[in-house]
């Protein structure tokens, strides 16, 4: 055994022993370790953590610590590397999309999901929709989509202020997604893309 692998396994086994949620700043602190000494470990770890606590993840606690903190401690390492990750895991995408409170709601997330939209990354983004719409019931789902396209559309005009359009092949995945909402938003989203 080298030095280096040493070093990865003395992380592993100060990260096994941990009580979580009770332990969560342990758990931040090792797996912030981690990532700095190898990004792909820590993801492959935080799979594990996502697979083996997914009963668990009901609850806020768990949740929280899991989920929303790991995120943003896997972005702060490295965001480039992050967004590869959340494109590769359909396990991270399920924890986040669907477990936390939070991700609905955050700029951040919303704008993983127009990347993927706006990249043809049709998979991607529909695994993010379905988890999203069992999300808290699928309370927050309509908002979550309707802020995908107010953003979608900021990127498109940016990106042709003179003439900005909705590619045929988003609008269509969008409102193919649109059709699932409840709410006011249904329409909304609809008006939105058939203005531009």
């Amino acid at each position: 055994m080298n030095a280096k692998e040493q070093k990865y396994l003395g992380m592993l086994k100060r990260i096994m022993r941990l009580e979580l949620p009770a332990q969560g700043k342990e758990y931040i602190a090792v797996m912030k370790e981690l990532a700095a000494f190898d990004y792909a470990s820590a993801v492959t770890l935080w799979e594990f953590f996502l697979t083996e606590s997914d009963s668990a993840l009901g609850r806020s606690e768990y949740a929280e610590l899991l989920v929303d903190r790991t995120e943003k401690l896997m972005e702060e390492m490295s965001a480039t590397k992050f967004a590869r990750s959340l494109a590769e895991s359909a396990i991270i995408r399920s924890g986040i999309y669907r477990r936390s409170a939070t991700a609905l709601r955050r700029a951040e997330t919303i704008g993983y999901e127009v990347q993927f939209v706006l990249g043809g990354k049709f998979d991607e983004s529909e695994d993010v929709l379905k988890n999203a719409m069992k999300n808290n019931g699928g309370a927050e789902y309509g908002k979550f989509l309707a802020a995908v396209v107010d953003r979608m559309i900021i990127e498109l005009v940016k990106k042709n202020p003179a003439k900005p359009s909705f590619p045929k092949k988003q609008a269509t995945h969008i409102l193919e997604y649109s059709e699932k909402i409840k709410g006011p938003e249904k329409a909304l989203i609809a008006q939105r893309i058939r203005e531009l």
